[in-house]
């Protein structure tokens, strides 16, 4: 993808995590892989603090399953977007 389609993902993906913040249940579900545990780190990092502790990682009882905020997932992957159009924030 060129910077330009880049540009256009994170504004789609801005607007539909606007979108989504408005529901009712934000869950969605990751594996529980290490991949996704440093998905879950990174954007605890870039997001604030209080959201994240709102929102952030949380664990199925039996371990299987790590519990997302779709559209903070949503506004870090439009904030990834942005960085690969060459877009300051």
């Amino acid at each position: 993808m060129d910077t330009n389609a880049w540009a256009i993902l994170a504004k789609l993906l801005e607007q539909a995590a606007d979108e989504f913040s408005n529901h009712g249940c934000n869950d969605f579900d990751l594996p529980n892989t290490p991949e996704n545990r440093e998905l879950m780190t990174a954007l605890g990092k870039w997001n604030s603090e209080e959201e994240f502790a709102e929102c952030g990682l949380n664990i199925s009882k039996d371990g299987k399953t790590i519990y997302a905020g779709d559209w903070q997932l949503m506004g870090y992957f439009a904030h990834l977007a942005r960085e690969l159009a060459g877009i300051e924030e």
